[in-house]
């Protein structure tokens, strides 16, 4: 049986390609875009620090766990009753408002041109990131 989940609080900022000014993947370290190849070193001190010292309670005892890492996902077992569970990244999303009826979608922003159907007016409309 797989260790439950726990979705981490805590998400690298979104941040554009230096070259074509694309957005880039999430995530920290040497990021390739996805929209023109280049390699693109992202770096974020003050979200290290956030993912090293944040602080997850363990989904089998609720006692308080400190992840100790920058890396998501991660393994963690708790100090009290042993429970290993995984520590996944935070899945960011963004609102993005259709053009026609004003409606609010709750979307996981990608790099690239996408096509939406809004679900209030079944109105296609495109964002790009």
């Amino acid at each position: 049986m797989a260790p439950p989940d726990v979705e981490s609080r805590v998400a690298p900022p979104l941040v554009n390609c230096a070259q074509c000014g694309g957005m880039l993947p999430q995530g920290l370290g040497e990021i390739e875009c996805v929209l023109c190849g280049a390699m693109c070193r992202v770096t974020h001190q003050p979200t290290i620090i956030a993912l090293m010292g944040e602080k997850v309670q363990c989904p089998h005892c609720m006692t308080v766990v400190e992840a100790g890492t920058d890396k998501r996902p991660v393994d963690l077992s708790c100090e009290s009753c042993s429970g290993i569970f995984t520590l996944t990244r935070k899945i960011v999303k963004v609102e993005v408002q259709c053009p026609s009826c004003e409606a609010n979608l709750r979307i996981r922003p990608r790099p690239g041109k996408r096509e939406l159907t809004c679900p209030g007016c079944q109105k296609p409309f495109f964002v790009t990131f």
